[in-house]
């Protein structure tokens, strides 16, 4: 089996979702987007891996930070980095995937020389920024972020940094798009990356609980009248349905945001248009669902939107990519299922301004200073 081949069967092992909307783009853009999201994933599994050490993750990152933007480097240290990854777990899928980081490599480097570099930049940052964060998590607080500042952060790391790197991939794949939609795209992409993971967030409260921590800010969580422990603990507590509700609201201002970078995309582009309208609308359909779902409490069960649903929405989502006005009534139909009020604007530029000052560069695995 050949490289390509190889990455093209492994992403449904890793991610059923993404693998419905990659598959929709086309030549160098489609594997381009496939082997971003495969380095994504390799980058997950050693963030996410349960009986990995801080230290040893933040190492893992940074290697691979520097992996990815040195070529040179890359060529005489990347087996090497595989090796060290051993002891990484996991599912057997992401670390079979891990094991055949080269294979992804060897993918990326048939890339033109600007899509490569959009990569890399994005994906490194991405470490970088996992890494920051395991520096700052304490799992003995239980909640991993304070405020709604910090869940942006990180966010934007683990997710909003793939937006703005994929909104580059589309405008240069889209050399004669307007300015005007090209600034609403540039303007809206990191927002767009946020909604869909504080979506996941919170549809994957109960799985983070079971683990003894929580990704949903303390402030939320006082705000609500609840201290941590109460909060992490199993029994039930309308309390924390309203902690959920004002995740939920934070998500939904941001999917909007997602849906006017999708009406910027040329009509023409059905399959970038395609492509974004398929998560984002599972992301909309799963919000609806966890909006006042005393079930998310109740059970040990996450709360997941039907097969049914989202065999709706990929069959649906050709005809809607179509119009400007079937996509929006389409989006504000779902969303009268979440009576959630006003949701909050996202403030890009503020963001930019407090990420400034995580100085990602000085991270290192020494432990920081008290």
């Amino acid at each position: 089996m050949n490289d390509w081949n190889y990455c093209q069967k492994t992403l449904p092992k890793v991610s059923r979702t993404f693998a419905l909307n990659i598959r929709c783009l086309k030549g160098s853009l489609h594997r381009g987007v496939l082997s971003a999201y495969l380095f994504c994933r390799i980058v997950d599994t050693v963030e996410d891996a349960p009986q990995l050490d801080a230290e040893k993750k933040i190492d893992l990152l940074l290697e691979f930070s520097k992996l990815a933007l040195d070529s040179e480097y890359r060529a005489g240290h990347l087996e090497q980095w595989v090796e060290k990854c051993s002891i990484v777990d996991g599912s057997a899928n992401d670390l079979e995937l891990l094991t055949n980081t080269k294979r992804v490599f060897n993918v990326f480097d048939t890339l033109p020389s600007r899509s490569q570099d959009c990569i890399m930049q994005s994906v490194s940052k991405m470490a970088q920024g996992m890494a920051f964060f395991q520096k700052m998590f304490d799992s003995s607080k239980g909640a991993l972020l304070e405020d709604a500042n910090q869940l942006e952060e990180y966010c934007y790391y683990v997710a909003g940094c793939v937006g703005e790197m994929l909104c580059a991939l589309f405008l240069e794949d889209c050399p004669n798009i307007s300015e005007k939609s090209a600034k609403i795209m540039k303007e809206t992409a990191v927002s767009f990356g946020l909604g869909l993971q504080i979506t996941n967030i919170a549809k994957d409260f109960l799985t983070d609980r079971k683990r003894g921590w929580s990704y949903i800010p303390k402030s939320y969580i006082v705000e609500s009248g609840l201290t941590i422990e109460k909060f992490t603990a199993s029994e039930f507590d309308e309390k924390k349905l309203e902690v959920i509700q004002i995740l939920l609201r934070k998500t939904i201002g941001h999917l909007k945001d997602a849906l006017k970078f999708t009406l910027a995309l040329p009509r023409t582009r059905l399959d970038i248009r395609l492509f974004c309208v398929l998560p984002l609308w599972m992301a909309v359909e799963t919000a609806a669902i966890l909006f006042n779902n005393r079930s998310l409490l109740e059970s040990d069960d996450p709360v997941k939107i039907s097969r049914k649903t989202v065999k709706r929405i990929v069959r649906r989502g050709p005809f809607l990519s179509f119009s400007n006005f079937l996509l929006r009534k389409s989006f504000e139909s779902i969303l009268k299922k979440c009576e959630l009020g006003s949701c909050p604007e996202f403030d890009h530029e503020d963001l930019k301004k407090r990420l400034d000052n995580n100085e990602l560069g000085n991270i290192s695995s020494k432990p920081l200073p008290a």
